[in-house]
């Protein structure tokens, strides 16, 4: 059984639309489905081929980036005494910059004995006093990493290309050596009768968004180097799939999950499900204490981002920036604990990295609502027993509301594989399904056409020699 814990976490990063897990699952369900109908319409040489090709471009894909991100770290900035982990975007309004400062110093001092916490200050008054240049190495790092892997796609398909090749060559002089052999055979016993036959800003810091541009110079390359129409249309066909049930279409069925349960059974799901299953919440939500951190937000209908600032770094016990934090929209300090061991959490806000304060307000929002959602079940639940909200006693209000958690706890985690799993069907089964389907029903298009093209030309290479 798995712990509550660890399924908030994995609920959290299925939800996440900006997180490469649900991408990567998404991927691999899409790259077996297209690998299994090219075995059945081509057999093992199209099936190698498709397999590279998914599998080859989905380490690229995934990983070519953050991985050469992390090399360029070592290699631009290291060099020159920057710390990589400052976010150039606190520098865009220089009042919330003096506060990242304030507070970063502040951070420093609460844990200056601590030789395994980061001295944060000094690195932001460091990329600060030297903007310019901080900021042309983060472009730079974000252009040479999209190009590293970009080039590291072509070099896949040239080794793919060539090892189709240099396969179905093998097998086709395999062929004509066991044909030579049969027809010296049949020539001995027959006088010679023979057979021959032969078959940038959002996407410079969004690992998704990375990854678009990629999948764009992927796209195109796969249908430019496409040997010919079989192969360009199973392109168009896989790929325009892909970036619908990939890029967009996960968000809008979460959304649609999300807006249905609310509207149908008074469950807002559209929390983290790190927040919704951590205690602080749970005891807010029991105790009626919610509101009460919701006053204590900036009152503005929209609050500057200064104000939310200084509210999220010097009211670390607020429900809204505790929330925030459970829900990774306000990045906090990790204490190194060791080389193989996992960072602790010190709580404390990391002054370094960007916090976008729509998503902090949207917190905020999101918990009124639950609050007024949960108050609505207790006025149904006292109607169905036939008494008034005030009648119902403090111990039966708290069983009502643990009822009421549990049920938005488990709708959110449904709402997460729902969205997911609808997409798994579509790359997955129902996309693959289409290819060999349209493979299958047209007689001309059966076999596999780049090892008949390759396996022709060789004949006539034969046939001249």
């Amino acid at each position: 059984m798995i712990s509550p814990i660890s399924a908030s976490k994995i609920y959290s990063v299925l939800a996440n639309s900006d997180s490469l897990i649900p991408m990567g699952i998404k991927d691999t369900a899409n790259s077996l489905g297209l690998t299994a109908g090219s075995y059945i319409t081509g057999q093992a040489a199209e099936s190698h081929d498709r397999f590279i090709d998914e599998f080859g471009t989905q380490a690229i894909w995934l990983l070519g980036i953050p991985a050469y991100k992390k090399i360029l770290d070592w290699v631009m900035f290291k060099p020159m005494g920057y710390d990589a982990g400052v976010d150039v975007r606190i520098m865009k309004d220089n009042d919330v910059l003096e506060l990242a400062k304030k507070y970063a110093k502040q951070h420093d001092e609460k844990f200056k004995n601590n030789v395994n916490v980061k001295k944060i200050a000094e690195n932001i008054e460091k990329a600060a006093s030297n903007s310019k240049a901080f900021k042309g190495l983060t472009f730079g790092k974000f252009v040479a990493a999209t190009a590293l892997t970009i080039l590291s796609y072509g070099g896949l398909t040239k080794f793919r290309h060539n090892y189709r090749e240099n396969k179905i060559k093998k097998e086709f002089f395999a062929k004509q050596e066991a044909l030579k052999k049969e027809q010296a055979n049949q020539t001995a016993q027959n006088n010679g009768k023979t057979s021959f036959t032969g078959g940038l800003q959002d996407f410079m810091f969004s690992p998704v968004k990375n990854m678009m541009i990629v999948d764009g110079v992927i796209t195109g390359q796969r249908l430019g180097t496409s040997k010919n129409p079989q192969e360009f249309f199973q392109y168009c066909i896989k790929e325009g799939f892909f970036w619908f049930f990939m890029y967009f279409a996960g968000d809008h069925i979460k959304k649609y999950i999300e807006n249905s349960s609310l509207m149908k059974k008074g469950l807002p799901i559209d929390m983290d499900s790190r927040a919704l299953e951590s205690e602080e919440l749970k005891k807010a939500l029991l105790n009626n204490k919610i509101m009460d951190s919701i006053y204590e937000f900036p009152v503005s209908d929209k609050p500057t981002n200064v104000e939310v600032y200084k509210f999220v770094n010097e009211t670390p016990d607020n429900l809204v920036v505790q929330m925030a934090k459970k829900s990774g929209i306000i990045k906090t300090v990790k204490e190194n604990t060791g080389l193989f061991s996992k960072p602790k959490d010190t709580g404390s806000v990391d002054n370094r990295k960007y916090i976008n304060t729509d998503d902090v307000i949207g917190v905020k929002n999101k918990l009124k609502t639950l609050y007024e959602k949960s108050q609505e079940f207790i006025q149904k639940e006292a109607e169905k027993l036939g008494m008034a909200v005030e009648e119902v006693s403090e111990a039966d209000k708290t069983k009502m509301l643990e009822a009421y958690l549990e049920k938005v706890k488990k709708a959110n985690g449904r709402a997460a594989l729902k969205s997911i799993g609808a997409c798994i069907g579509v790359l997955g089964v129902l996309m693959p399904s289409i290819i060999v389907a349209w493979r299958l029903l047209d007689k001309d298009n059966q076999g596999y056409r780049v090892r008949e093209d390759i396996e022709n030309k060789l004949k006539a290479q034969v046939a001249n020699a």
